[in-house]
């Protein structure tokens, strides 16, 4: 009788792991799934799977957003000191232009230089408003004569150092004068510098005299703060007023060192980023901006000579 058992015992736990698919005498490794190998379909390539790290990555720019390209430059640097820090402290490619007699003009071209920002010379030029409103010490005005300008323009130049071009302060009179703009521009290619007009008036010539002088030269597209406050900042550099950067289109803002304006840049980045706009250095934008110089040069060539002489 135990015999017997014995024998039923043992048929018993063989069907066991032949139910189980485990061969007599093993132990059973853990379970792993295996995937078979996919076939290449004819004349087809396998399409590699997408990594999962992909999916963590942010949304493609929608349509018509990408390739935006926009430059911001800040005037009226010299004065206060703490908040060209705080500027300067933005992680993005901004430019300063610096008043040539503000109390800290000197000072704040060395902070700046040494954050790695691009600075110019925020030259000072006569206003239409001349003299209600005055553009300051250093000014050019259009009662000089050719060597006055020359040596006003040197004078300004040698107070801001590490500048890399040049670009007006008010001057809506002064930049209608083209025959004494071009001597400024003779001034400038001298010393490779390039020339942005801030656009303080329709009638500049700006372009022209640059042209003439064969200096880089750019545009001001629009103000970032002429209308006051962070909401208006804002909406300059988010909504529909920077338009004309779609389509690769490059669009050049102008700001002033205000606390608003501050704020309004920080905010303003990262709306950019997730949008597909890139943020540009200032020479970056100019020679991006080069093709729509030179069709402005072959249109002038086409056009009388304009050009007079400084009395």
């Amino acid at each position: 009788m135990i015999f017997a058992a014995a024998s039923i015992a043992a048929v018993v736990l063989f069907l066991e792991r032949m139910e189980r698919g485990t061969p007599c005498g093993k132990v059973s490794p853990p379970s792993v799934t295996r995937q078979s190998p996919r076939k290449e379909a004819p004349g087809k390539a396998l399409t590699p799977k997408t990594p999962a790290r992909e999916a963590a990555e942010p949304a493609a720019p929608k349509k018509g957003q990408q390739g935006r390209l926009i430059t911001v430059i800040i005037d009226d640097i010299g004065f206060d000191l703490r908040i060209v820090e705080e500027l300067a402290g933005i992680p993005a490619p901004i430019a300063f232009a610096v008043l040539p007699h503000a109390p800290h003009a000197a000072e704040a071209a060395r902070l700046l230089h040494a954050a790695g920002k691009e600075i110019l010379l925020h030259l000072p030029m006569e206003p239409r408003s001349y003299p209600a409103e005055s553009p300051g010490a250093g000014a050019l005005m259009v009662d000089m004569d050719e060597r006055q300008i020359r040596r006003q323009v040197r004078e300004n130049l040698t107070a801001v150092p590490y500048v890399s071009g040049v670009n007006n302060h008010m001057g809506s009179r002064f930049m209608e004068d083209e025959a004494r703009l071009t001597v400024v521009m003779e001034e400038l290619k001298k010393r490779g510098l390039y020339f942005v007009d801030s656009r303080t008036s329709t009638d500049s010539r700006g372009r022209e005299a640059a042209n003439r002088a064969g200096v880089r030269f750019a545009a001001r597209g629009f103000f970032i703060d002429h209308v006051p406050g962070y909401a208006a900042a804002l909406e300059n550099l988010t909504g529909p007023s920077r338009r004309g950067g779609e389509n690769g289109k490059p669009v050049l803002m102008i700001g002033h060192p205000h606390p608003e304006t501050l704020r309004a840049l920080r905010d303003a980045l990262p709306r950019w980023q997730a949008e597909g706009v890139r943020l540009v250095a200032l020479p970056t934008f100019i020679r991006t901006s080069a093709d729509e110089n030179r069709n402005a040069i072959a249109a002038s060539d086409k056009t009388p000579d304009r050009k007079e002489r400084v009395r």
